[in-house]
């Protein structure tokens, strides 16, 4: 596989000079800039990702992530999802120009913006709940808890946050984990208020701090050429004909996605299986409708909060769940 390896999108059209390399099999990490933005990238001639190991996929993840994390030591990064690899130079000069509005937008937003995450993992016998102006020591079923810090936690770290990214925990787990967009004059009071949180919870929960980071929760920018088989396919899942437009779309994904929520016969797995393949049906034709106007063999772009069941940069111990 040959081509270029996209980490991110800058503001600048300077050389990022950061001396590392980057993706396995790559060159060192340059610029390609088109009207005063730049894609971060490198030379690609590596393995497909489709069909790598997951000991591979862990390997080119961490790479991904210190490029993006050396990168944004220095500008605001918009980053692109793990594994976009384009043909040419030519065809990074393409996705700048057809994608430049509202890459130029979201960059705005998020300067000198980072993530943070925040993992609570239960540690005592009870848990904590408030029960008038006095706290008090009650026990919690296993199925409450992780709802219960999620939510309290959330509460008390938002006034300090620009924005939230809960990520709620897998069955039977008790961890919680949220990642908070902070701005980078607000990090200090950031930490200061988790530290707090112990005291909050009376020592019942550990908490563990993952940052600063990228926005990878808040901001992800994913790049796709589909077929128009794969189109074709998508509209047949949601029971489309034609597309009109995105509020149409919206409808028909709302519509089937209750109908499997309220199926009873469908055991959790097939549930979650049908509801996946829905949701990419709808990110597919979503980005269709907003990029139908480009030119044809235009480049679907869509830039979105990353969701819980996805690969998620920051957790490695995920890859191939």
């Amino acid at each position: 596989m040959h081509g270029k390896y996209v980490y991110g999108i800058i503001i600048g059209t300077g050389d990022t000079a950061l001396g590392i390399r980057g993706m396995v099999g790559t060159s060192l990490v340059y610029n390609i800039a088109h009207e005063g933005l730049s894609c971060v990238v490198s030379d690609y001639t590596g393995g497909n990702f489709d069909t790598m190991s997951k000991e591979g996929l862990a390997r080119c993840l961490v790479m991904h992530q210190v490029v993006d994390e050396q990168v944004m030591k220095r500008h605001s990064i918009l980053p692109v999802k793990f594994g976009t690899v384009l043909a040419d130079s030519d065809e990074v000069l393409e996705l700048l120009a057809q994608g430049h509005p509202q890459f130029y937008l979201t960059l705005l937003w998020m300067q000198d913006k980072v993530e943070v995450e925040v993992m609570a993992n239960w540690a005592g016998e009870q848990v904590i709940e408030e029960n008038g102006a006095e706290p008090e020591r009650v026990a919690a079923s296993a199925s409450q808890r992780p709802q219960s810090y999620l939510e309290r936690m959330i509460d008390f770290l938002q006034p300090v946050s620009v924005d939230v990214q809960p990520y709620p925990p897998k069955s039977g787990e008790m961890a919680v984990n949220v990642a908070f967009l902070v701005d980078k004059a607000g990090l200090d009071a950031f930490h200061g208020r988790v530290n707090q949180l112990n005291a909050l919870f009376y020592n019942q929960v550990n908490f563990q701090v993952t940052g600063p980071l990228p926005p990878y929760s808040f901001a992800m920018v994913e790049v796709s050429r589909p077929s128009p088989e794969a189109i074709n396919a998508a509209k047949l899942l949601l029971n489309l004909n034609e597309v009109a437009g995105e509020v149409e779309v919206r409808k028909a994904y709302r519509r089937l996605a209750a109908e499997v929520g309220s199926d009873r016969k469908l055991a959790d797995k097939l549930a979650r299986a049908r509801l996946m393949a829905l949701r990419r049906a709808l990110d597919l034709l979503v980005a269709y409708c907003r990029g139908q106007t480009e030119k044809d063999g235009g480049f679907l772009i869509s830039i979105r909060r990353s969701r819980s069941d996805e690969v998620h940069p920051p957790r490695l111990a995920e890859i191939g769940a």
